[in-house]
């Protein structure tokens, strides 16, 4: 097509734009050539002004515009009027809007008189042709209107069947980056679905054989229904997401609005907080290959919860951002992404606002989870001394086998506890008991395990400690206890200390432990028996 000529679209009715090449938002012109009733749709921009004025002339004497009709007050539809009114010779002629319309317009001061539809019944009766006009509100203005030419049957949309694209066709294809033009400029532009819904069912109640948007491509007959069926189920008010008040390029809004799709999606079908984060740290690699690992550090009753995912090899450095997680207001934990190396501005930008709404959906998520694993700990806790479990403690064991991590056991038993018992009765030895577990814990870090085996029996499990060192440790909280008067009356215990060895099972380790600590009590208790003495 030759845009630097008028193209006619229909029996008089002209395209008469400026095509401004590399122009992502092209801005379209109309004329109805209609004798000494023409009429200008949309007149435009000082900026496309002047070829307009070229393809007008070629087409009709500027005397016999009679009407122009703005269906907006924005300066792509009027920002030219002020000169071109200038250059109207005298005559009779008005400018066509709604009320609305005419309240901010009027305010250029212009000359020409308004013809509001409201006060023509929403008609205009030319020589040979009628034309109707739509009302379309808060799409995307309150007062925005259609054309409608009932002769030709053309529909002038304005701004609805808009888009913004790379690519310009001037008629619609049946492509999906034409599709994402006419989705890509919705989504920011219109308020909600059900005003873009309204607006589309007053426009198809037109049953229109052309639509002539004042942007992007004008949509014949056999295009109509398949760009509506796109546009019915559009989520718009891209501007009300909290990302558009802290950013305002379109091209990031839209992707971070994708993003929160996609997120609604993991958070409704992922089993568990691990495949919810793992879902998350796939889809922000997709985008984002600078990022190695992700960690969320939760706190549960006062215990560290760590969950991570990604590249574990990966060495911890400085470059990483973290985002406090809160829910109700209250923070329940951290965000922690670990770079491999500096992210560019726009990158870093649309990070930040995809964290702002990936953090939201993640702290709901791991409140629930952090009540669930509170759970589980109190079902592995023993009621008494709110030490773990033997189940608790023989499945911690079997999770440290199967990671190959390096750790020590230690079994400890209370000496003659039944004669505590039988002699103090039952409420002393309880009082016993609770106090040996709190002598073991302040002595223990977060990461190890202490827990009740049974009657009175404990288990130390020490992370990454050599037996060696637990044993020194066994044994100095023995000696403290020794001296000490426990619930008013002297305690001892004996207790065996066991490492882990490649091939142990939670049997043979438990079990190795346990002879110890019966040599322990053979050798005349209080004491504790270390593997390590015995191989020496």
């Amino acid at each position: 097509m030759n845009f630097a000529k008028p193209i006619e679209i229909a029996e008089d009715i002209f395209w008469v734009g400026n095509f401004i090449p590399g122009d992502k938002f092209q801005s379209h012109v109309y004329l109805v050539r209609n004798g000494s009733e023409s009429v200008l749709i949309d007149p435009g921009s000082e900026k496309t002004l002047p070829l307009v004025l070229e393809k007008i002339y070629s087409l009709v004497n500027l005397r016999d515009i009679k009407y122009i009709i703005m269906h907006h007050q924005d300066p792509d539809i009027t920002g030219c009027f002020s000169t071109l009114e200038k250059l109207f010779p005298e005559g009779e002629r008005y400018i066509i809007t709604h009320w609305r319309t005419k309240t901010l317009l009027e305010h250029y001061n212009w000359k020409t008189p308004f013809l509001l539809v409201d006060d023509i019944n929403w008609s205009l009766e030319l020589n040979s042709r009628t034309l109707e006009f739509i009302f379309t509100p808060y799409a995307h203005f309150p007062g925005a209107i259609c054309t409608f030419d009932s002769k030709t049957r053309t529909l002038f949309s304005s701004d609805i069947f808009g888009a913004i694209s790379d690519k310009f066709f001037f008629y619609a294809q049946d492509t999906e980056e034409y599709y994402k033009g006419v989705e890509f400029f919705h989504k920011h532009y219109i308020p909600s679905r059900a005003i873009l819904n309204y607006a589309l069912d007053q426009i198809l109640s037109k049953d229109p054989e052309l639509i002539a948007p004042q942007h992007g491509s004008l949509i014949k007959k056999d295009m109509i229904n398949k760009v509506v069926e796109r546009l019915r189920n559009l989520k718009c008010g891209l501007y009300l997401l909290e990302a558009a008040q802290k950013d305002s390029k379109i091209e990031r809004l839209v992707r971070v609005e994708e993003w929160i799709k996609k997120l609604f999606d993991i958070v409704i079908f992922a089993s568990s907080f691990k495949n919810i984060l793992h879902a998350v740290y796939k889809g922000l690699r997709e985008e984002f290959p600078e990022i190695k690992r992700i960690e969320v550090l939760g706190k549960c009753d006062e215990e560290d919860v760590i969950f991570s995912v990604g590249d574990e090899k990966v060495q911890k450095t400085s470059l990483y951002i973290k985002e406090d997680l809160f829910y109700n207001n209250k923070k329940i934990g951290c965000l922690v992404i670990e770079l491999e190396k500096e992210l560019n501005n726009d990158k870093e930008k649309l990070l930040h606002l995809l964290l702002n709404q990936i953090k939201h959906a993640l702290a709901i998520s791991l409140k629930k989870e952090l009540d669930f694993y509170l759970l589980r700990r109190k079902a592995h806790k023993d009621p008494l001394t709110g030490l773990y479990n033997k189940e608790y403690l023989i499945a911690f064991i079997q999770d440290l086998i199967n990671r190959n991590e390096n750790f020590s056991v230690a079994f400890i038993d209370l000496d003659k506890f039944k004669n505590i018992n039988d002699t103090y009765g039952h409420l002393v030895g309880d009082c016993v008991l609770k106090e040996i577990a709190k002598e073991l814990s302040k002595n223990f870090r977060r990461e190890d395990c202490i827990g009740r085996f049974g009657g009175e029996e404990f288990i130390v499990v020490a992370k990454n400690m050599p037996g060696e060192l637990l044993c020194k440790k066994i044994d100095f909280i023995r000696d403290k206890v020794a001296s000490l008067n426990t619930c008013n009356i002297r305690v001892t215990f004996s207790a065996g200390v066991s490492e882990y060895k490649h091939g142990d099972t939670v049997e043979s380790i438990l079990e190795r432990a346990d002879n110890l600590l019966y040599k322990a009590k053979q050798s005349g208790r209080n004491k504790v028996v270390c593997e390590k003495e015995l191989e020496q």
